[in-house]
């Protein structure tokens, strides 16, 4: 299996995008209209033109993995991949070098083990590692960080707006039952909710309603909204969490 491509969409951020620090060889993924100001804020760094009639993140990463085939998509806001499994005083940050060589190492053994979607930890805690199953084979890919493999029945639903992830993540359980997880890394992400541009332009909670509805539509009651604890706030109403039942 050859290398697979790290693309990071983005929209309106061409000064603004941290993640080609966090990993090395990775190409930026834009409008044609854009092209020319991501180039000039970003030289050296590949530059992936789409239609501007592509709107939205879920029609880029659909129009990503059709003409670009398999690949793993980062969010142009990560500032490192961070180790979850350190001692005390060890240093989590990753260098970008060692970030693309496991990439790639997760996007194979994911290939060999007949996987299509892959990811990583969706929780930066060290608490929230388990030493005696570091790979995980069911739940959720964040939409930050995954990568979705050639062959695959997957393909993103342009009607999502903020939710990507989830769709993605319930598409590739219905069809193909298992994904490849390694909790043993956690990219960190920079001002996600207010940052200008990228799907801080679409966010907000009207389209969070939408998004939940369609998802529980599609996918029944394994879509529930997520309850307020005592360890953690809603950031919104309309959090949810996935209830697969296997």
């Amino acid at each position: 299996m050859k290398d697979i491509k790290i693309i990071i969409p983005s929209h309106k951020r061409a000064s603004r995008v941290r993640t080609t620090s966090a990993v090395y060889g990775a190409s930026l993924c834009v409008e044609e209209s854009q092209a020319d100001m991501y180039q000039k804020c970003n030289p050296g760094i590949e530059i992936i033109t789409h239609p501007d009639a592509v709107v939205g993140l879920a029609r880029k990463r659909d129009w990503i993995i059709k003409n670009v085939g398999s690949c793993f998509m980062l969010d142009d806001d990560i500032d490192h991949l961070g180790r979850i499994y350190i001692e005390k005083g060890e240093e989590s940050h990753v260098d970008p070098a060692t970030a693309y060589d496991i990439i790639q190492s997760t996007a194979y053994a994911a290939h060999q083990a007949g996987a299509f979607l892959f990811g990583f930890s969706s929780s930066p805690t060290p608490i929230s590692y388990n030493s005696l199953n570091p790979i995980q084979m069911s739940g959720y890919v964040t939409g930050c960080a995954h990568g979705v493999l050639e062959g695959s029945k997957l393909w993103y639903n342009p009607d999502i707006i903020c939710n990507e992830d989830y769709w993605i993540s319930l598409l590739n359980a219905h069809h193909h039952r298992y994904i490849w997880k390694d909790t043993r890394y956690y990219w960190a992400q920079k001002d996600t909710f207010v940052n200008r541009g990228g799907l801080a332009e679409f966010r907000n909670i009207e389209a969070e309603e939408k998004d939940f509805k369609l998802l529980q539509k599609v996918f029944g009651q394994v879509v529930e909204l997520r309850k307020s604890t005592g360890k953690s706030n809603l950031k919104h109403p309309f959090q949810k969490s996935l209830k697969l039942p296997f």
